[in-house]
C-alpha cells in the first residue's frame, strides 16, 4: 500500500479500489441525463465559437452528441460532479439554457481530484 495521495497501481485503480484516472471508464457505459446545476467545472475553458453554434444546431435538431465525462465522488455529506472536459458540448448546452445534459458518471476517490486540483480540491485535509 502507498501512502502518497492518489497512489495508484499499475493498473490504473487507486488503493481504495476506484479508477485513479477520470479517463477511466470503470466499465460504466450507461449516460445519465445530469441537472447541469450540481455540475463543477473547476477550469476555465476556452471555445471555438463555431464549434459550439454547430452543437448547438445539432442538440436543436434532436442529434444526439458524445456525451460529457462526469466525475463523481461520494462522501457522508453528499456528492460531488465535475466536469473537465466537454467545454465545447457545455458551452452548447449553456446557451441554449439545457437543464440536464448528457453524461457518463465516473466514479473517482476524492485523492483523484486532490491530484487534479490540487490545494482548490474541496477535499484537501485541512
Amino acid at each position: 500500500m502507498c501512502d502518497a495521495p492518489a497512489c495508484t497501481r499499475q493498473d490504473g485503480i487507486s488503493d481504495d479500489g476506484l479508477p485513479a484516472s477520470i479517463f477511466v471508464d470503470a466499465g460504466n457505459s450507461e449516460v445519465h441525463d445530469v441537472p447541469m446545476r450540481v455540475i463543477t467545472r473547476p477550469l476555465q475553458s476556452t471555445v471555438e465559437r463555431a464549434k459550439v453554434d454547430d452543437f448547438k444546431e445539432k442538440i436543436k435538431a434532436g442529434v444526439q452528441l458524445t456525451p460529457i465525462e462526469v466525475v463523481w465522488v461520494e462522501r457522508p455529506e453528499g456528492s460531488y460532479y465535475f466536469s473537465f472536459g466537454g467545454c465545447h458540448r457545455w458551452a452548447a448546452h449553456t446557451e441554449l439554457g439545457s437543464e440536464t445534459i448528457p453524461a457518463k458518471l465516473i466514479r473517482v476517490s476524492p485523492a483523484t481530484i486532490n491530484t487534479y486540483l490540487g490545494s482548490s480540491s474541496p477535499f484537501r485535509d485541512r
